[in-house]
C-alpha cells in the first residue's frame, strides 16, 4: 500500500528530516490499563488504521507513505519513578526523531507503578503526518475502550482495515481545485509577500528572535480551575469572541511583556484551523490523518490594550482571513514555505503559536481504568516560534501545555510567561464579570 504525501503531510516530513517534529500525547491515570491488554489493543489498532502500519520514504523529489515490512507498534514499559517522571520522558520523545522511514508512525511508552497497579502514564508519540487533534482523540478513546473490553474478559475480533484516505486537498471545495485554486493561491501569495515586506520594514529596529543551531525542547504546563474555565467560556460567548482568539491574545501579550519588554513591535503568530468540517464530503474524525491548516498572522503589539481589546482586534484579523478562505491556500503552500525556511535558515517562522483543539470528548473512566489528566505537546525546532502552546478543554478545565527551547530562555523565564498567561486570563475574567 502506497500513497504520495499531501501538502501538510509533506511539510511535516520535510521538518522531520531536519529536526524532530512529533506530537506527544500523555494520559495520566490513577489506575491505568493492564500492559498486556494495552499491547493487544495496539495490535488491533494497527490492523485497523492504515497510517499506523506505514512508514514514510523519499524517492527522488517525492515522498510516499508505504507499508513495506513495517514492524509492530513499539510499546516500551518503564518503572514509574515519581509523579513527575512523565515530563522527562515527554521531553525525550519530543527531541527524538521517530524512525519514520521504517515505521510505524507511532511509539508508545508506559510508565508503570510497582506491581503494575495504581498511578501510571501512557505517552503516545506520533509522527504528525499520521494524526491531527481530533483523530488522535478518537484513537485514544478507541484504545482505552479496547483495554476496558479485554479487562472484562472479552476477546477482540479480527480488525477490519479502514480505507487509506487521500490527503486533505483531495476533499477541498471545487473553488480550491485546478485553475481556480492556482488563481486563489496567487492572490494569497501576493498578500503574503506584501505582508512580509511591511513586516520587515516595520521591525528593522525591533528585537529579532535569535537563531541558535542547537536547542532542546523543554515543557511546562498549567490548568485553569473548573470555575475559572466556566467563567472564561461564558464571557467569550457573551462578548462574541472565540476562545481560540482570546487564548492566542493571552500568549502573545505574555511573551510581549516577558521577552520584548512591552516595546511596540509586530508579532508573527500561528493559529491552526481544523479543515474536516469544510471538506467535501467532510472527513470523519475516526480516520487518522492531518486535516488542518497552519495560519500565520502579523499582529501589532500594544501594551496599553487590555486582553479583551487586543482579542477583539485579533478576531478581526482571523475573521478577515476566514472570509477570504485563506485556510485552503495556506494548506496548499505549507510545504513550499517550509522548504524556503530550511533553505535560507536566516529567520524564525514566528514569535508564538497556539493550537486550541476545543473540548476533548474523552471519558474519565473506562471500567476500572481511571483517567485523571490529558496533556499534548508538539515538538518545536530552532527555526520555529519562540513559545508554542497546545490548549484544550478536558473534564471542564482548560489545559495549557507549553514548549520552549532551552537555547531561547531559561526555565525561570518560561515559567514567568506561563504565569503571565494566567494573569492575562484572570484579568479578562475579572473585567468580564464586573
Amino acid at each position: 500500500m502506497r500513497r504520495q504525501l499531501g501538502n501538510v503531510e509533506l511539510a511535516q516530513a520535510i521538518t522531520n528530516e531536519h529536526y524532530p517534529f512529533n506530537a506527544v500525547v500523555i494520559l495520566r491515570f490513577s489506575r491505568g490499563p493492564r500492559p498486556g491488554d494495552l499491547r493487544k489493543a495496539l495490535a488491533y489498532l494497527q490492523g485497523r488504521h492504515p497510517l499506523l502500519s506505514m512508514g514514510i520514504v523519499r524517492e527522488k523529489k517525492k515522498w510516499f507513505f508505504h507499508s513495506d515490512s513495517v514492524p509492530a507498534i513499539p510499546l516500551v514499559e518503564l518503572p514509574r519513578k515519581d509523579e513527575n517522571h512523565w515530563q522527562q520522558i515527554a521531553e525525550d520523545e519530543l527531541n527524538t526523531t521517530l524512525d519514520f522511514q521504517t515505521g510505524p508512525l507511532l511509539k508508545v511508552t508506559y510508565l508503570v507503578s510497582p506491581g503494575k497497579e495504581g498511578p501510571g502514564e501512557l505517552l503516545f508519540n506520533f509522527h504528525h503526518a499520521a494524526v491531527d487533534g481530533s483523530s488522535a482523540t478518537r484513537l485514544l478513546d478507541e484504545c482505552l475502550s479496547l483495554c476496558e473490553k479485554l479487562e472484562r474478559g472479552e476477546s477482540l475480533d479480527a480488525p477490519e482495515m479502514k480505507e487509506l484516505l487521500p490527503p486533505a486537498e483531495a476533499f477541498f471545495p471545487r473553488s480550491y481545485k485546478g485553475l481556480r485554486a492556482k488563481i486563489k493561491i496567487m492572490g494569497f501569495m501576493l498578500r503574503q509577500v506584501g505582508d512580509e515586506i511591511a513586516y520587515r520594514l516595520a521591525t528593522r529596529k525591533s528585537r529579532k528572535a535569535p537563531i541558535h543551531l542547537e536547542g532542546r525542547g523543554k515543557i511546562t504546563h498549567f490548568m485553569l480551575s473548573g470555575e475559572s474555565t466556566a467563567s472564561l467560556v461564558k464571557i467569550c460567548r457573551r462578548w462574541r469572541m472565540t476562545l481560540n482568539n482570546v487564548l492566542s491574545t493571552a500568549i502573545m501579550q505574555a511573551v510581549h511583556q516577558q521577552l520584548y519588554e512591552n516595546r511596540p513591535t509586530l508579532f508573527r503568530h500561528f493559529s491552526f484551523a481544523d479543515l474536516r468540517p469544510y471538506l467535501v464530503p467532510p472527513v470523519q474524525e475516526g480516520y487518522l490523518g492531518s486535516y488542518f491548516s497552519m495560519m500565520r498572522f502579523t499582529v501589532p503589539m500594544d501594551s496599553r490594550e487590555s486582553t479583551g481589546q487586543a482579542a477583539g482586534r485579533f478576531q478581526k484579523l482571523t475573521y478577515g482571513a476566514q472570509k477570504k478562505g485563506d485556510k485552503f491556500p495556506a494548506h496548499l503552500t505549507s510545504a513550499g514555505m517550509l522548504k524556503a525556511l530550511f533553505r535560507m535558515r536566516s529567520f524564525r517562522m514566528g514569535t508564538t503559536a497556539l493550537s486550541y483543539t476545543g473540548p476533548v470528548l474523552l471519558a474519565r473512566s473506562f471500567g476500572n481504568i481511571a483517567l485523571d489528566h490529558l496533556h499534548v505537546f508538539t515538538s518545536n525546532f530552532v527555526l520555529g516560534p519562540e513559545y508554542t502552546a497546545q490548549a484544550r478543554l478536558f473534564d471542564n478545565r482548560l489545559y495549557w501545555d507549553m514548549l520552549y527551547l532551552d537555547s531561547d530562555m531559561e526555565q525561570e523565564k518560561a515559567l514567568k510567561i506561563a504565569q503571565n498567561i494566567q494573569t492575562q486570563l484572570e484579568d479578562f475574567i475579572k473585567k468580564g464579570e464586573e
